[in-house]
């Protein structure tokens, strides 16, 4: 019995090995890429956050490519916790002068959009401390 276990655990360890060998190759690659395409890492967040947004990954890739996408179905904001209904609603994402990423809805970025949906004012939202 107990060479079992001492098979089964050499094993286990082995497996273990070779997967941490497979991640450190991956990161490796992954750096690799990141230093040779600078804009990569930003389409990655980009698309992570088309996604919590509601976005479905057809959606999502249209966006990334540049194309408009019209919407209709609930977005959720992070920043909120909380869901609104877009209605026939036209998501794009736009590069700033220094391609930044940006995801607007009807041509607003899409934090104000949610601020406006949610009937908040910028001092509202600025007021996030504690007072003594």
């Amino acid at each position: 019995m107990q060479k079992l276990k001492d098979t089964h655990a050499r094993e286990l360890n082995r497996n273990n090995e070779q997967h941490q060998q497979e991640v450190s190759n991956l990161k490796r690659i992954l750096d690799k890429a990141y230093r040779w395409f600078p804009s990569l890492k930003r389409f990655l967040n980009m698309e992570r956050e088309c996604l919590e947004y509601g976005f479905s990954e057809e959606q999502t890739d249209k966006l990334l490519h540049g194309q408009a996408v019209n919407y209709s179905g609930l977005l959720h904001s992070n920043e909120y916790r909380r869901n609104v209904l877009a209605d026939n609603v036209t998501a794009q994402v736009i590069r700033d002068e220094k391609r930044n990423l940006f995801l607007e809805i009807n041509q607003i970025p899409i934090t104000q959009w949610f601020r406006e949906q949610f009937g908040l004012s910028q001092s509202q939202t600025q007021k996030k401390g504690f007072r003594l």
